[in-house]
């Protein structure tokens, strides 16, 4: 065993390796990566609810937009859903995933909701990445720092049953 070893040795010093130290735990689980994001999203916040334990206690998908309603957040895992990549939809608007089939009542009850900065909860026809169409149950809250100002809107969506 002493001379397997002693060769093993041998063998890896000739390979000229550099060890490198480990920066992040990210490759190893994607949620770890989300709340990483997710909490520096929220540390300016009033409400410190956490949003993204709920979703997937929930077994939702979470969103957060900016005040311009851009994604700037959107869980890895939101492509089962979707097929979208969270990355593919990084600074579009969530309109990117209604149809022409979407009803056009329930769009303009989400958009005088997200006017005048208001929670709502409702479930829209929206279209996957390959043109698939499902039904989207959105529960939506707009988020606001300690001095009032709106910042972001966050909503936690899932397949509607």
């Amino acid at each position: 065993m002493r001379n397997y070893d002693n060769a093993c040795a041998k063998y890896y010093n000739k390979l000229r390796l550099k060890c490198l130290p480990l920066t992040t735990w990210e490759f190893r689980n994607y949620s770890f990566s989300d709340a990483i994001l997710f909490k520096r999203i929220q540390s300016n916040w009033n409400t410190k609810q956490d949003y993204l334990k709920k979703a997937q206690k929930e077994n939702k998908e979470l969103i957060v937009t900016d005040k311009n309603f851009r994604i700037v957040f959107a869980t890895n895992t939101i492509s089962k859903i979707s097929g979208y990549q969270h990355k593919e939809m990084l600074g579009k608007s969530p309109s990117m995933f209604q149809g022409e089939a979407t009803s056009k009542d329930t769009r303009q009850k989400i958009k005088t909701a997200l006017t005048e900065l208001k929670p709502f909860k409702e479930v829209i026809l929206n279209y996957r990445k390959n043109g698939d169409s499902y039904w989207c149950e959105i529960e939506a809250y707009p988020m606001f720092d300690k001095n009032g100002t709106f910042l972001n809107y966050i909503a936690l969506e899932k397949i509607a049953s």
